[in-house]
């Protein structure tokens, strides 16, 4: 699974890049890697969801949407927002679950 997240950002900056030299398409190359960034960045910060081991397997697999996601932009040209923003909404869930059940944390009001 580890080795996936690895090589899954590797073979979609490669394809941005092949696509970035056939269309010469500056403005979706730095989509794509912004998206990139965004998404390796959700997937490195949740690791902390391992406690809610559910949570945390819908997480990886909205991670691994995500990255079909940005693979159909480089190819297609259509950004498809439900597989881009899945991670960062179960990232939102944990930490409203994390806020409720925590004591160690500050009070919401």
């Amino acid at each position: 699974m580890k080795f996936l997240l690895v090589l899954a950002p590797l073979i979609v900056a490669a394809l941005s890049y092949v696509m970035y030299k056939e269309d010469g398409n500056l403005k979706k190359l730095i989509i794509t890697f912004v998206l990139l960034w965004a998404v390796v960045t959700l997937a490195i910060v949740g690791n902390v969801m391992r406690a809610l081991a559910p949570l945390y397997v819908t997480h990886m697999l909205a991670i691994v949407t995500a990255y079909g996601g940005i693979i159909y932009y480089v190819l297609k040209s259509r950004l498809l927002w439900v597989a881009l923003v899945s991670p960062g909404v179960t990232m939102i869930i944990y930490l409203i679950f994390a806020w409720i059940g925590n004591e160690h944390l500050p009070p919401v009001g």
